[in-house]
C-alpha cells in the first residue's frame, strides 16, 4: 500500500513539473502568438551574452523593440513577464543575461554589464525599427546594464524605463551621464527595501531624491505620474510610485503596466493593447506548480529508491530518542530558530561590502558566499551547543552518537553506508534535474515562484557547485543532527506529518520574525528600523530580499531532514539531499564576481 501511494505521489509530482512548465511555456509564448528562442551574442573575444529573443509571429514589417535587462544576481528569466507582455503588443524583445549572470560569460559588470552587446544585437536584427528601441532595466540592469548600453550608443535607443533603478551607481551622486539619457521613466516602489540607492530613507520619499530631482530639472518635489520635459526632444521624465517592494517589480502588474504605458507613449508602433491586459500571472502559476512538483518529487522518489535492492540496507531501525524534553526542548527550539536571524544582518554587513572571504576561483559567487559564511557560523555554533548539551544533560541519559543518528547501536561509523547515502541523495535529485534541463532547453522556462527559482547548471556553475558543497555541509549536517537526535518534538512519539510540520516551524519562524521587523515598517510607510547608516540599510534591504526564498526552502529542508531520518534511522540521507539541493539552488543562479 505504501509503495502504491509513493508511485501515485511520484506521478503527481512529474505531472506538476511537466504540466506546469508546459502551461508556463504556452503563456510565455503568448498562447502561440510569439516565437521564443535562445540566442548567443559574441560581442568581444571570449565574451558571450545569452538571451531570449521574443518575436511576435504577426509582424510583417519592422517593429519597435525592447532590450530587457534583469537585476543583480538574477537572470533573463526574471524579465520574462515583462518581455512576454511587450511581445504581445508587437514589440521584438531581447531579454538578456548580464555579464557573469545566467549563461553569459565574464564576470559581473564586465563589458558594460553586457548592455552594449544587447543593444548592438537588437539593432542588427532586420525586423527591428532602429528608430524605436526602448530599454527596460531592473535594478543593476538599469544603472549598469541600461546605462552601459546608453553610453556605448547614445543615439541607438529612444526611451528607457528604470525599474527600481536609477541613472547613478548606488552610493554615488555622479550624474555626468544624465545628458545621454533620453525619455526616462523611473519606477520606485513605496515599499522598496533599497531606497538608499537614490539617497532616500523610504520609497515614498522618491519625489525629493537628490539624484532624481536634477534629472527632472526641478528643486520641488516631483509630481508622481506627471510627464516633465518633452518626448519629441527626448527630455521627457516621469516618476511612477506603485505599492511594491524592490524585488517585486518584475512580478508586479502595476510596474509592468507602467513600463508598457511609457513605451507606448514614447515609441511608435505596436498594436496598442491595453497595458492592464496582462497574462503573465497564469505563467507564474504554471511554473510555481512545477517548482512545487520538483520539491514534492524528492519524497516518493527517495522512498521508492529505499525499496530497491541496492539502497535497501540504508533502512535501519530508528534509534531510541534521548534528546531534550520539556523546557530544554523549548530552549533548544528557540535557539534553533533564533541563531540564524540574529547573525543574518551581521554577516550581510561584513560580507557584502568588504567581505571576509573575497570571491575566488573556488568560491566565485558573492551572494552564495554570504550564505556560505552565514551557514558555517550557524553550523559551528550548532556543533558547540550540541557538545555542551551532550555533556551537561544528555550524557546523563546515556545518549551516544547512535542516538543522534550518526552510527549503529555499537557506535561504529560505517563509511561505505555514508558514501551510499550520498549516492542515494544524488539519485533522488537527478530525475528532477533532468526534467528541468528538458524544460529549460525545449520550452525556455524554469521552475519558479517569484524569487524562488530552480535553474540548470552551466559547466562553470557546476564547478562552483562542487566548491560550495563542503562549506555548506558544515551547516546542514549539524542541523540535521539537532533535529534528529537533540530536539524531536514529543520525544519522537508524534506522527510523521506533525513532526515535519513542527520542525518546519522551528527552522523558519525566526526568519518570519526577522522579515516582519523589516517589512512591517516599510509597508506602513516608514523606513528600515535596523539603523540609519546607509551601509546598514543597504545590507538589511539586500538581506531581506535574499531572506524571502528561505520561507520556502527552510520548511522544505526541515521536512527532508525529518522524513528521511524516519526512513533510514540516520541523518546522512536527509542531510545529503538538503545540502545538494540548496547548493544547487544557489550556485546555479548566483552571479560570478570572478571569472572561472
Amino acid at each position: 500500500m505504501k509503495t502504491s501511494k509513493n508511485w501515485m505521489l511520484l506521478y503527481l509530482a512529474i505531472i506538476l513539473m511537466v504540466g506546469g512548465s508546459l502551461v508556463g511555456a504556452w503563456v510565455n509564448a503568448g498562447f502561440g502568438s510569439v516565437k521564443v528562442e535562445e540566442v548567443s551574442i559574441w560581442h568581444a573575444p571570449g565574451f558571450k551574452v545569452s538571451a531570449y529573443l521574443y518575436t511576435p509571429k504577426a509582424n510583417t514589417e519592422k517593429a519597435p523593440a525592447i532590450l530587457a535587462i534583469h537585476g543583480l544576481n538574477n537572470q533573463k528569466n526574471h524579465m520574462a513577464n515583462t518581455a512576454l507582455e511587450f511581445a504581445r503588443r508587437g514589440y521584438v524583445v531581447l531579454s538578456m543575461d548580464m555579464s557573469g549572470h545566467g549563461r553569459s560569460t565574464a564576470k559581473n559588470l564586465d563589458h558594460g554589464a553586457g548592455g552594449p552587446a544587447g543593444l548592438a544585437y537588437l539593432r542588427s536584427l532586420p525586423n527591428v525599427d532602429t528608430q524605436n528601441i526602448g530599454i527596460v532595466g531592473m535594478s543593476q540592469g538599469g544603472f549598469a546594464g541600461a546605462m552601459g548600453a546608453i553610453t556605448s550608443n547614445p543615439d541607438g535607443y529612444s526611451s528607457v524605463f528604470f525599474m527600481e533603478s536609477e541613472v547613478n551607481a548606488p552610493g554615488s551622486m555622479d550624474l555626468s551621464a544624465a545628458p545621454l539619457v533620453k525619455n526616462a521613466a523611473f519606477n520606485i516602489g513605496t515599499v522598496t527595501e533599497l531606497g538608499v540607492m537614490i539617497f532616500i530613507g523610504k520609497g515614498s520619499d522618491a519625489p525629493v531624491s537628490p539624484v532624481l530631482q536634477p534629472l527632472f530639472n526641478t528643486t520641488d518635489p516631483i509630481e508622481v505620474g506627471k510627464v516633465y520635459g518633452s518626448i519629441e526632444e527626448g527630455t521627457a521624465r516621469i516618476l511612477y510610485q506603485p505599492w511594491e517592494n524592490h524585488a517585486g517589480a518584475t512580478d508586479s502588474i502595476p510596474a509592468i503596466a507602467n513600463a508598457l504605458e511609457w513605451m507606448q507613449l514614447t515609441l511608435e508602433g505596436g498594436n496598442g493593447l491595453s497595458a492592464r491586459n496582462q497574462i503573465w500571472p497564469v505563467k507564474l502559476i504554471g511554473t510555481a506548480l512545477a517548482l512545487f512538483g520538483a520539491m514534492l518529487f524528492l519524497f516518493p522518489m527517495g522512498s521508492l529508491l529505499l525499496e530497491t535492492r541496492y539502497f535497501n540496507d540504508l533502512k535501519e531501525k530508528l534509534p531510541e530518542y534521548r534528546g531534550y524534553e520539556g523546557r530544554s526542548w523549548w530552549i533548544g527550539a528557540l535557539l534553533t530558530t533564533a541563531i540564524g536571524p540574529l547573525l543574518y544582518l551581521f554577516v550581510w554587513n561584513h560580507m557584502f561590502f568588504v567581505p571576509w572571504i573575497t570571491p575566488n576561483r573556488l568560491w566565485p559567487q558573492n551572494f552564495t558566499n554570504v550564505y556560505m559564511v552565514w551557514s558555517m557560523l550557524c553550523g559551528g555554533i550548532a556543533v558547540v551547543l550540541m557538545i555542551l548539551g551532550h555533556y551537561t544533560q544528555l550524557k546523563k541519559k546515556e545518549a551516544t552518537v547512535a542516538h543522534y543518528g550518526l552510527t549503529d547501536s555499537s557506535c561504529t561509523f560505517d563509511g561505505m553506508k555514508i558514501l551510499k547515502s550520498l549516492g542515494f541523495a544524488i539519485c533522488t535529485l537527478l530525475p528532477v534535474y533532468l526534467i528541468l534541463v528538458f524544460v529549460d532547453g525545449v520550452w525556455k522556462v524554469d521552475f519558479r515562484a517569484w524569487v524562488v527559482t530552480l535553474l540548470p547548471f552551466t559547466g562553470k556553475r557546476f564547478l562552483a557547485f562542487l566548491g560550495y558543497l563542503v562549506p555548506f555541509a558544515v551547516y546542514f549536517i549539524p542541523q540535521g543532527i539537532v533535529l534528529a537526535g537533540f530536539q524531536r518534538p514529543k520525544q519522537g512519539k508524534l506522527g510523521l506529518g506533525r513532526e515535519m510540520a513542527i520542525n518546519a516551524v522551528v527552522m523558519t519562524l525566526g526568519a518570519v520574525v526577522w522579515l516582519l521587523f523589516l517589512y512591517v515598517p516599510l509597508m506602513a510607510g516608514g523606513s528600515i528600523i535596523f539603523g540609519s547608516n546607509p551601509l546598514i540599510q543597504t545590507a538589511a534591504g539586500m538581506g531581506g530580499i535574499y531572506y524571502i526564498p528561505l520561507l520556502v526552502l527552510w520548511p522544505l529542508v526541515a521536512c527532508i531532514y525529518t522524513y528521511f531520518f524516519r526512513k533510514t534511522g540516520r541523518v546522512y540521507a536527509g542531510a545529503g539531499i538538503a545540502t545538494l539541493f540548496i547548493v544547487w539552488y544557489l550556485s546555479a543562479a548566483g552571479s560570478f564576481a570572478v571569472m572561472l
